[in-house]
């Protein structure tokens, strides 16, 4: 299989990355010939001091001397919306759905720091209802792999995975039973379009309730990763874990989180102290569920 490189000196401009993704016609996965060896390379990857400032604001975030957990994603994100735009990716935007996360810290990255950011497509999964694919994000300093990503998008459809679905599956997270509210806060309706400014990410379901209900959402969404960060932070989820410890952060994206409402952190410290669940105003089940532990 031909292999694909897009290489990039500064921060990849989204342009019309965001509107190919979302539009142009595909030719659809196929199990037969898989995923194309398609990869995304930026070296010397700096830190956008403005960029950092407005996330901590944006998401009212306690500013640190080291980039927080979810950030590194932050600046990968335009990296991946050109490689979900290219002709030779075969999968709409509108098809796929964000997952799920694993992150991996390997240590903490200063914002002075010079980073190489390496992203590839990964495996796939056959599951029953439909497709998985990874994208797979690496951040080295001068070789050291600091931060890696693995993020897990859904398609729908019949690709044989009824009668043969792949034996390998990807990780889950089960609902918290008797979890209590540890910390509670609102997201604002201006949120999409503030965090879109930070992230790069102009889906149009973050961007007006028209726009989320023509793609069968009741209103706007937040962004699942900007929201995930709040509850890192408001839960503490970090504050025990000894330095220098690699640290995992898997997450699931069972279902929206809409702009204007109320969004509570829940635990269930006796039956997993390192899990976290996140409803959205009064739904009766977590709209994303989250795990945070050392290595």
């Amino acid at each position: 299989m031909s292999e694909t490189h897009l290489n990039y000196t500064s921060k990849p401009n989204n342009g019309m990355a965001m509107a190919k993704a979302l539009v142009l016609p595909r030719s659809g996965f196929n199990a037969n010939t898989g995923l194309p060896n398609l990869q995304a390379h930026w070296r010397g990857a700096t830190v956008d001091a403005d960029n950092l400032s407005g996330y901590f604001s944006t998401l009212k975030l306690k500013a640190v001397d080291h980039l927080p957990i979810c950030y590194p994603h932050v600046m990968a994100g335009t990296m991946h919306m050109n490689m979900l735009a290219h002709k030779v990716f075969p999968i709409r935007l509108l098809g796929a759905l964000h997952l799920k996360n694993r992150i991996t810290q390997y240590r903490p990255i200063k914002p002075s720091e010079k980073v190489d950011i390496d992203a590839k497509i990964g495996d796939y999964r056959l599951t029953e209802s439909g497709v998985e694919f990874d994208f797979v994000t690496d951040v080295t300093v001068q070789g050291e792999l600091v931060w890696q990503e693995i993020t897990i998008y859904f398609v729908r459809g019949k690709f044989g995975g009824k009668d043969n679905p792949s034996k390998t599956k990807s990780f889950e997270l089960e609902s918290l039973a008797d979890a209590k509210v540890v910390h509670e806060w609102h997201i604002p309706t201006t949120r999409g379009k503030a965090y879109a400014k930070i992230c790069g990410d102009y889906n149009p379901i973050h961007m007006s309730p028209l726009a989320a209900k023509l793609f069968g959402f009741k209103r706007d969404i937040a962004h699942g990763f900007g929201v995930m960060a709040q509850a890192i932070e408001y839960s503490k989820a970090l504050a025990d874990i000894e330095e220098g410890k690699t640290i995992q952060v898997d997450v699931v994206f069972k279902g929206p989180v809409f702009l204007g409402s109320d969004v509570t952190v829940r635990q269930n410290a006796e039956q997993d102290a390192e899990r976290y669940d996140i409803y959205c105003g009064d739904n009766s089940r977590p709209n994303i569920c989250l795990s945070v532990k050392t290595l």
